[in-house]
């Protein structure tokens, strides 16, 4: 990196999104396909019938978990993919340069 060479600092996070199906919030996924994707509100309806008409919810203490993305199905690459768009967007509104590979993400400053 060029900043390493001239001896200025740099801010350098690794993420591994491995398990980001499982970390998903449905509200702020709605919300980030709403208002940063410009989906339609048809189009999010399908996505919201997609994630949250299931009949497996964990529950724990009477908690009901409303986070996670059907393994294995046929749009999980989709919403993967919108997902870690959304997280590339907000990164460059702050100014943050950011790298994708597969489950894997850098920030770096």
């Amino acid at each position: 990196m060029i900043s390493i060479d001239q001896g200025k600092p740099v801010l350098f996070v690794l993420l591994d999104l491995s398990v980001t199906f499982d970390k998903v919030d449905h509200l702020h996924f709605f919300s980030s396909l709403k208002y940063i994707l410009s989906l339609s509100d048809k189009v999010l309806g399908w996505f919201q019938s997609y994630l949250e008409q299931r009949s497996q919810r964990v529950s724990i203490n009477d908690i009901i978990s409303l986070s996670g993305v059907p393994q294995g199905s046929i749009l999980g690459p989709l919403v993967f993919t919108m997902y870690t768009h959304v997280l590339g967007i907000n990164a460059q509104r702050y100014g943050t340069n950011y790298q994708l590979y597969a489950d894997n993400t850098q920030l770096y400053r």
